[in-house]
This record gives C-alpha cells, sequence and structure tokens, in this order.
C-alpha cells in the first residue's frame, strides 16, 4: 500500500470520528453550528487533500513557488514546485487536524 493512500485513509477516519462526534454533540448540547460547519469544511479539505495526494506532474525546483490562480483573484502555492508541494499538504493536514481539534473541544466542553 502505498504512503499517500495510507495518510488519505487516516484522515478519512479521523473525518468519520468527526462526523460522529458533532452527532453526538447535536444529541447531548443541541448545537446546530458544528454539525454543519466542521464536518463540512473537513469534507472540502479532505477532497482537497486527496487531489494534492494524487498529483503527480512533474516537479521541478525552476517553478516559482507562487502562482496566479487560474479563477480568481491572487496567488496560490504552486504544486509543481517541491517546496509549494510540501507546503500545501501541511497546509491541508494542519487545517485538517485543527478542525478534529476544534471538534473534540466541543464535545468535551460542556
Amino acid at each position: 500500500m502505498k504512503k499517500q493512500t495510507r495518510i488519505c485513509y487516516l484522515f478519512v477516519v479521523l473525518f468519520l470520528l468527526q462526523v460522529i462526534l458533532t452527532i453526538k454533540i447535536w444529541w447531548s448540547q443541541g448545537l446546530v453550528l458544528p454539525l454543519i460547519v466542521f464536518p463540512g469544511m473537513s469534507f472540502f479539505f479532505l477532497l482537497y487533500l486527496r487531489y494534492l495526494l494524487g498529483y503527480n506532474l512533474k516537479q521541478s525546483p525552476s517553478e516559482p513557488l507562487f502562482v496566479l490562480r487560474r479563477s480568481g483573484l491572487g496567488t496560490g502555492l504552486n504544486p509543481q514546485n517541491p517546496l509549494g508541494y510540501k507546503l500545501s499538504l501541511l497546509l491541508v493536514m494542519g487545517v485538517l487536524v485543527l478542525l478534529f481539534c476544534l471538534t473534540l473541544l466541543v464535545f468535551l466542553g460542556k
């Protein structure tokens, strides 16, 4: 099994735990906001993580770190640059762990 698949499965398990905790929060405390926001955002970032892990274009250090976005305004990290790819992965994984921890704190809060 590839390392990328294991990472994706780990975050899928965290997502499912987050959904279970959110349903328990909703039943016990009646909070609706975590039921909608935290798993929804986690699902979006989980899909983006899956996209990044499946990304296999040629990477080159000569590629710029930041590139103009295809849609919208501004710049974004370039996954064709090795540092940009690693920073993108760390950012997405960090957001997923943060959302899981926030759900866990809400569950343990009351």
